[in-house]
């Protein structure tokens, strides 16, 4: 007895749970079957077959979609390609078979993610040396005028800024807001991120739209252990926003204000010190 036809929807529902689970070898049946390649999933977002594997991580099911036909860079409801996906997954082998396929490096989502800013924002540091190495924009910003230095620092993911401030990430680009790295890094309180962006080199001084550096920000969320960084490496900490105040101003709790009024004096000793020695 003949094996009942299968129609096309019950096919595409097929190909699209054969992406999901990776199952290459059932995929390849639906597709000889005859199932749509490129058929997009409403209720995920418009992924289609691709995107959904790529989402997993299942390199061999995209090799297949890829062998069949499929489109490298048909986009999700949000804009989000197959390498985006794969890249925000952190899966490396598939970021390098779509970028092998000659997957569009700075292709973008709709909040201006490409593939490096999406690595970096889920510190996947393995992903974003593929994709650095595959040629990707070390700059280019997202929507919120963020790089992938200053997304991976402002998500405190210290190995990942580590290895986008070896390839030479700008360490003083700044957002709308005037927003740096370190900025960013400081209001979240990431201390271990913050140091590694002040040995780095990053502008201990270097101040955001409202006239604000580091050491206010980091102050103004009462991130004590930030603070206490930022002083040792000599943060002004009578440096004023636009408005006239300093960090103290802003500090609220207690341990930060005790932090800022012992390095306040001491810095107003050094200061007169220093116009002692000049004086004589």
């Amino acid at each position: 007895m003949a094996t009942p036809a299968i129609d096309e929807s019950s096919m595409t529902s097929a190909l699209w749970e054969a992406a999901t689970a990776g199952n290459t070898a059932e995929a390849s049946r639906l597709l000889d079957a005859g199932a749509p390649v490129d058929w997009k999933n409403a209720a995920v977002d418009g992924f289609t077959a691709l995107t959904e594997a790529a989402a997993g991580g299942h390199a061999d099911t995209v090799e297949l979609l890829l062998d069949r036909g499929a489109d490298l860079e048909a986009k999700a409801s949000d804009g989000s390609t197959a390498l985006i996906v794969a890249a925000a997954g952190g899966h490396k082998n598939t970021v390098e078979l779509l970028l092998d396929r000659g997957a569009v490096l700075e292709a973008a989502d709709e909040d201006g993610f490409t593939a490096l800013i999406a690595a970096a924002w889920e510190g996947h540091r393995d992903t974003v040396e593929v994709l650095l190495d595959g040629g990707a924009d070390l700059e280019a910003k997202n929507g919120r005028d963020f790089t992938a230095l200053m997304i991976a620092a402002e998500q405190d993911h210290k190995n990942t800024v580590e290895l986008l401030l070896d390839r030479g990430a700008v360490l003083e680009a700044a957002d709308e807001d005037g927003f740096t790295a370190l900025i960013a890094a400081a209001w979240e309180g990431h201390r271990d991120t913050v140091e590694v962006l002040l040995d780095g080199g990053a502008d201990l001084e270097a101040k955001a739209v409202d006239g604000a550096t580091a050491l206010i920000k980091a102050s103004l969320h009462g991130h004590k252990d930030t603070v206490e960084l930022l002083v040792t490496y000599g943060a002004d900490v009578e440096a004023e926003c636009l408005d006239g105040k300093v960090a103290l101003d802003f500090c609220v709790a207690d341990a930060c204000a005790r932090v800022l009024q012992s390095a306040e004096r001491t810095q107003r000793w050094h200061r007169r010190r220093i116009l002692a020695i000049w004086a004589n």
